[in-house]
């Protein structure tokens, strides 16, 4: 009777984090513009990289400063953790010699609430005001459009070149 309990409970626990797993899954898709310096920057730099976690990020400031250096952005397929196809995915946002100056931008046409409050001064009102404009609107077409969607011009202007448009897609509910 004990052990009966206790799974009814654990499938309960595992059923409702679950559903809490569920809320939190983030489908805002997003676009890195720019180029990170391999041999200046830091793992938190290297973690807001597209498929580099902490431990990913943590293990290439090792290699690097084993080495002394990264010569070529390739080396970085030497790292555990970044196969071919993920340095693929990354080598067009790396640099060896330039300045590091890669932004992580945030796309409106799929952004959820939590997503768009990131953004500098959002509250979750005017979130919520961009999610019901791109619903309305089957999205946004330019970033001016902000200003449609009751952002204030203030506010636009400070978020304006953290945000792009990529095509909207919708999901249609099945009956």
């Amino acid at each position: 009777m004990k052990a009966r309990k206790s799974i009814i409970l654990l499938v309960i626990f595992i059923f409702a984090a679950s559903l809490s797993f569920a809320d939190d899954m983030d489908t805002t898709r997003k676009v890195w513009k720019g180029r990170l310096n391999v041999n200046t920057s830091s793992e938190a730099d290297f973690s807001i990289l597209p498929g580099i976690g902490n431990i990913t990020a943590h293990r290439i400031v090792k290699f690097r400063e084993e080495i002394g250096g990264f010569k070529a952005v390739s080396e970085l397929k030497r790292v555990k953790g970044i196969s071919d196809g993920l340095f693929l995915q990354l080598e067009p946002n790396l640099t060896l010699f330039e300045k590091s100056d890669l932004k992580v931008l945030v796309d409106i046409n799929s952004a959820g609430e939590e997503a768009l409050k990131k953004l500098p001064g959002m509250s979750a009102k005017e979130a919520n005001s961009i999610i019901e404009y791109r619903k309305r609107n089957e999205g946004f077409d330019k970033v001016e459009e902000l200003l449609l969607a009751g952002i204030e011009k203030k506010q636009y202007e400070e978020i304006r070149d953290l945000v792009t448009i990529l095509p909207y897609v919708t999901t249609k509910k099945i009956p």
